[in-house]
């Protein structure tokens, strides 16, 4: 790609980014000022009743909120940005009966809350780290979606003393090793964005003007789906979008924007998987392939008509890929 190319890239990245921060505005006022509207509820949509809650402390005076469920070998789910652990409920559901199923808010998110170290994807690494050690699990895997499986990257490279020993696998949902572009002005731009898309959060605030209401949110939601969703599942998106906290989602803008972990994992010789819709548009494929290249051990499985968000669109797919990693871990 070209200079020209590579600068149209960048900035329509910052657009994207820009508009989430007002989408997410508009939708929260939305949802504050529509609350009785909804689709069909889908009870599977939901974590189910028998998992246990659990609160660890962490080490920056924070705490990390997990639901867990079954028994047999681990497996360990982190969400994406602005999401929480709820996103796994089909997976808590079928997975429990062959394994122990452990499902993080991560810091900011859900019932998890940041310490001194605020929220940061290192930060989020760091939870991870001590929830597995804490669990005192073996050769479980570690699967992110999204911004989590920036976190799962950020896990092994931080703490490599973890795989192959606490970690025997790491499944990487529709994520990216880094958005960044190799130009001059990409770290001004990625600041810039943060405060544009700031801005936009800002406006559903009580002192701010507040922008003509409509759902708005539920369509920028939708982005996130690759043909045919849900409408409960997109619904089930969006109310996670909703309860979270404005400021902890600036934060995040900067913090994926940021995220830098192209170099090969030479070190790394568990089993990785790596996988992607072919309609995702927020970590489209070509970032997934990248993604995989830089793994020894790595597959690739790309499903087709599928966007961003797996666990929902693909459920028996994500679930099979997960237990069958698992297997493997098990075998290393």
């Amino acid at each position: 790609m070209g200079p020209t190319g590579k600068r149209a890239v960048a900035y329509a990245t910052a657009g994207v980014f820009s508009a989430a921060g007002v989408a997410f505005a508009i939708s929260h006022r939305y949802w504050r000022r529509h609350q009785g509207l909804s689709v069909p509820a889908e009870p599977e949509l939901s974590v189910p009743d028998d998992v246990a809650h659990r609160v660890l402390a962490m080490r920056d005076g924070g705490e990390s909120h997990l639901v867990e469920t079954g028994a047999g070998p681990a497996i360990v789910l982190l969400h994406g940005a602005n999401l929480s652990a709820e996103v796994w409920s089909y997976q808590l559901r079928d997975l429990a009966g062959s394994h122990r199923v452990v499902a993080l808010d991560l810091r900011g998110h859900g019932l998890s809350s940041a310490g001194s170290e605020e929220v940061t994807i290192s930060a989020m690494a760091g939870d991870v780290a001590e929830v597995l050690a804490s669990l005192d699990l073996d050769h479980a895997v570690l699967a992110g979606h999204s911004m989590g499986g920036m976190v799962c990257q950020r896990v092994a490279r931080l703490h490599p003393e973890l795989v192959g020993t606490r970690i025997g696998a790491i499944a990487l949902i529709a994520t990216s090793g880094g958005l960044s572009l190799p130009l001059p002005s990409w770290g001004l731009l990625s600041a810039a964005v943060g405060r544009v898309a700031g801005a936009g959060v800002g406006i559903w605030r009580p002192d701010q003007p507040t922008l003509p209401a409509g759902d708005v949110g539920y369509l920028a939601s939708r982005l996130g789906f690759g043909r045919r969703p849900r409408p409960a599942e997109v619904a089930e998106t969006l109310r996670m979008l909703r309860s979270m906290d404005p400021d902890v989602f600036t934060a995040l803008v900067g913090e994926v924007l940021a995220f830098e972990e192209k170099a090969a994992f030479g070190d790394v010789k568990v089993p990785v998987a790596v996988a992607v819709g072919t309609s995702d548009h927020l970590t489209p494929p070509l970032f997934a392939r990248r993604l995989a290249a830089g793994f020894e051990h790595a597959s690739l499985h790309e499903y087709s008509g599928a966007g961003h968000m797996l666990m929902y669109e693909r459920r028996r797919e994500i679930t099979k890929l997960l237990g069958s990693l698992s297997t493997r871990a098990g075998a290393a």
